[in-house]
C-alpha cells in the first residue's frame, strides 16, 4: 500500500585502497583510478562519489521542504511532478548502496582478489568516529531545543540507537536518524556476512552473487509483507535492516563486480555498457517508476546499482559522469552527513515560524542555502576533527596529495 511509503518519505527518506587493508573503509571512496579527487579531513576521496552523496542529501532535503510547504496534505501527491519532488526521500536508498559498496570492497578484495587482511578493531573504530560524534551532537541540540529538554525515554533510547525499537520514539525527534540505526546494524553485520560469503562461495563470484540474490530476495519478501502490504503497518519494521537490506545488496554486488573487473573486464560488460553515461541514463526510468508508484520502491535498489556503478566502476567517463567531478558539489558531498542530520530540525523550525514564506519555492530559497551553510560549518567544527583520527591510527602521518577542502568550505561559508 502507498501509505507505508508515504511515512517512509516523510521521516527522512535520505590505485587500490586495498593496499592499505581496511583503510579502503577509512578513505571511503579513495580508490578508483580515474576521475577528480577531493580531500576529506586529510584523506583523498573520489569527487564523483562525494557528489552522489551531495545529490542524495539535497534530494532528501527538497522532499521535506516540499512536504512542509504543503503541510503534508493530500496536495503533495497531486500530479507526477509533486510525486517526484516528494519522492526525493527515496534517495536514502542511494546512501545505503554507497555504504554497501564502499565498506564491502576491502572485504571483497581480501576474499576474492589480491587484498590484504582487515583489522576489525580499526574497521569498527573508523565506523565509530564517522557516525557517533555528529549523531550525538545533533541529538543533544535537538532534544534540548525542540523537545523541551527531552524525556528520559528519549534520551536513553536515542543514546543507544534504540529509538526504532519503540512505538513511542521511532521516527521522532529527528526523522532521518532512523537510517543511522539501520546503518549501524549493517556495520556490525558486515564482517560476519563477509566471512559467511567467503566460506560458502570459496572464491566463486557466481556463488557469491547467488548468495546476495537470495538475501536480497528474502529482504524484498519481508518488505512486501511488512512495509508495502502489511496487515498492520509498523514503522519499527519499516525502519529496520531486514526490510531495507536489499538496498545495501546493490552496493555489495557492485563491490564484487569491481573486484572481478580488476582481474579482467567481464564479458557481459561490452559496447555501450562500458560507458558510465549509459548506466546513469538507464537509472532514470527506474527512478521515475519509483516516483510513479511508491509501492514499487524496491526498484530503487536497481536504480542505485546503476547510479553508484557509473562512478565506482572503471567505465568510460562520459560527460554526465564527468559532471560529478564538479568541485562545489563534491565539497558539499564531504559535508553531506551533516546536511542529512541537521536539515530536518531546521526545516521544521523555519517552516513553522510566523515569518516563514508560503509556497514551496520561496521556502526552498531560504532553507537550501541555510541548511548547506549549517552543514559546512558542522563538518569543519564537528566531523573533521574526529575524522582526522582515522589517519593517525592507520599509520598515515601525512595528508593525502589532494587539494584541501577546508579552504573551499570556508570560502563557501563566508
Amino acid at each position: 500500500m502507498v501509505s507505508a511509503s508515504k511515512a517512509e518519505v516523510r521521516s527522512g527518506t535520505v590505485g587500490r585502497a586495498a593496499a592499505h587493508g581496511v583503510e579502503a573503509d577509512a578513505a571511503e571512496g579513495a580508490e578508483p583510478e580515474a576521475g577528480g579527487r577531493i580531500d576529506q579531513a586529510g584523506e583523498t576521496r573520489l569527487a564523483s562519489m562525494e557528489s552522489l552523496r551531495a545529490l542524495a542529501a539535497v534530494a532528501v532535503l527538497v522532499s521535506h521542504v516540499f512536504g512542509f510547504a504543503y503541510l503534508w496534505g493530500p496536495a503533495i501527491y497531486g500530479g507526477f511532478l509533486h510525486r517526484v519532488l516528494l519522492g526525493g526521500g527515496f534517495a536514502v536508498f542511494l546512501f545505503f548502496a554507497l555504504s554497501g559498496y564502499l565498506l564491502y570492497l576491502p572485504f571483497a578484495r581480501r576474499d576474492f582478489g589480491a587484498g590484504t587482511s582487515i583489522r576489525l578493531s580499526r574497521y569498527l573504530g573508523n565506523r565509530a568516529v564517522r557516525i557517533l560524534p555528529l549523531y550525538y551532537a545533533v541529538l543533544i541540540v535537538v532534544l534540548l531545543t525542540t523537545q523541551h529538554g527531552g524525556t528520559f525515554d528519549q534520551w536513553w533510547r536515542f543514546a543507544v540507537f534504540g529509538e526504532s525499537f519503540s512505538r513511542h520514539t521511532v521516527g521522532t525527534v529527528d526523522g532521518p536518524m532512523w537510517s543511522l540505526v539501520v546503518e549501524l546494524h549493517f556495520y556490525i553485520l558486515l564482517p560476519v556476512l563477509a566471512a559467511a560469503i567467503r566460506l560458502l562461495a570459496r572464491r566463486s563470484y557466481l556463488r557469491a552473487a547467488l548468495m546476495l540474490a537470495v538475501l536480497a530476495g528474502a529482504s524484498l519478501g519481508l518488505r512486501i509483507a511488512l512495509v508495502v502490504h502489511p496487515a498492520h503497518h509498523d514503522l519499527r519494521w519499516e525502519y529496520s535492516l531486514p526490510t531495507t537490506f536489499l538496498f545495501f545488496v546493490s552496493g555489495l554486488a557492485l563491490a564484487l563486480v569491481r573486484v572481478r573487473w580488476e582481474a579482467g573486464t567481464p564479458r557481459w560488460l561490452a559496447g555501450p555498457l562500458q560507458n558510465g553515461n549509459t548506466w546513469l541514463l538507464a537509472s532514470l526510468p527506474l527512478w521515475l517508476l519509483t516516483f510513479w508508484r511508491y509501492d514499487l520502491d524496491a526498484v530503487a535498489a536497481l536504480a542505485s546499482f546503476l547510479v553508484v556503478g557509473s562512478a565506482a566502476l572503471p567505465l568510460r567517463r562520459g560527460r554526465l559522469v564527468r559532471g560529478l567531478d564538479w568541485r562545489p558539489l563534491a565539497v558539499l558531498g564531504t559535508a553531506s552527513y551533516s546536511l542529512y542530520l541537521w536539515h530536518m530540525p531546521i526545516v521544521q523550525e523555519v517552516a513553522g515560524a510566523r515569518w516563514s514564506p508560503t509556497g514551496f519555492l520561496p521556502l526552498l530559497a531560504i532553507l537550501l542555502p541555510l541548511c548547506i551553510a549549517v552543514a559546512l560549518v558542522s563538518y569543519i567544527a564537528i566531523e573533521s576533527p574526529f575524522l582526522r583520527l582515522r589517519r593517525s591510527w592507520s599509520g598515515r602521518r601525512h595528508p593525502s596529495p589532494a587539494p584541501a577542502v577546508t579552504a573551499a568550505v570556508g570560502a563557501t561559508v563566508t
